[in-house]
């Protein structure tokens, strides 16, 4: 079965609560919140670019008892097949500023495991899970074009985490997910999806309904101390000029973009395959009862 048709099943299981307005909390911001089957729209912002492929505009997220299946959509003008070679990473954290994730902004990990100069702000606790997609098969050019999306799922270890503390530790890796002929848009493949165990996060969440975990989905290339490019949570990556004492743009591979707008998503409650098969036929029991009486 494919993922798109899973995902979809997941959406009518689930709930969907999607909050636009923001919520600022103790120097938090969250953007947007909901659960399974909940669609985060970006802004579409493409800093320093037109390239497509650098343009958020929507994530889709659903979950049952095992895994998270995120879909991911950039530009509709973009072709995830040829047009360019990128990374999209998903940072993930509780939201807690005694979260303890990585706050490093220098040349050691910048705030992520992927070394890119991305991080989440304080107020949120740091970073302490992440998600870095990269495209497999080709090298995503119109002569090599990629034939699929792989993942990498990484943990940072946190004072109460029990991955080992201060560092990150890759605790998955997918080298080529769902073939880009079976994702949701094939003629112009600007969608990917993928599936992500919730195991995956079991050293620093404990992912059971109705818990949460705050999220950014980023654009950025494909080698170390690269910047963020687009952003799905955070809009501050269009506005124009230079920050505040930083002496770098924002499109600038010295600037280090640290997150303070992010989503929520809210781990929803779904029946087990079997728990929908036992209720069916328990159903087709009392009508039986009721024929025979």
């Amino acid at each position: 079965m494919k993922i798109e048709k899973r995902f979809k099943t997941f959406s009518i299981v689930g709930f969907s609560v999607l909050g636009f307005a923001a919520i600022s909390v103790s120097g938090q911001t969250i953007n947007q919140s909901g659960g399974s089957g909940t669609t985060f729209t970006g802004i579409d912002q493409a800093q320093g670019s037109g390239n497509a492929l650098r343009a958020i505009s929507f994530a889709t997220i659903a979950n049952d008892v095992n895994n998270l299946y995120i879909t991911l959509g950039v530009n509709p003008s973009g072709n995830l097949e040829t047009g360019g070679a990128f990374n999209y990473i998903i940072g993930i954290t509780t939201g807690n500023p005694s979260a303890g994730g990585d706050l490093s902004t220098d040349a050691t990990t910048h705030g992520n495991a992927y070394d890119r100069d991305i991080s989440f702000s304080s107020a949120f606790g740091g970073m302490t899970d992440m998600i870095g997609i990269f495209g497999a098969g080709g090298a995503g050019s119109t002569a090599s074009p990629y034939t699929s999306y792989g993942f990498n799922d990484f943990v940072f270890g946190t004072p109460t985490s029990t991955s080992p503390a201060g560092v990150w530790k890759s605790v998955e890796t997918v080298s080529s997910g769902e073939p880009i002929s079976d994702q949701p848009s094939t003629s112009n493949p600007n969608q990917i999806t993928i599936t992500v165990p919730l195991s995956d996060f079991a050293a620093n969440f404990s992912l059971s309904p109705g818990t949460t975990f705050d999220f950014d989905i980023v654009s950025t290339g494909t080698s170390a101390n690269t910047t963020a490019y687009g952003s799905l949570a955070d809009p501050s990556l269009i506005q124009p000029g230079v920050p505040a004492g930083s002496g770098a743009s924002p499109f600038s591979n010295s600037y280090q973009f640290n997150e303070t707008e992010l989503d929520r998503y809210i781990v929803t409650a779904v029946p087990e395959p079997g728990t929908l098969a036992l209720a069916g036929l328990s159903g087709f029991s009392l009508i039986l009862f009721r024929r025979r009486k």
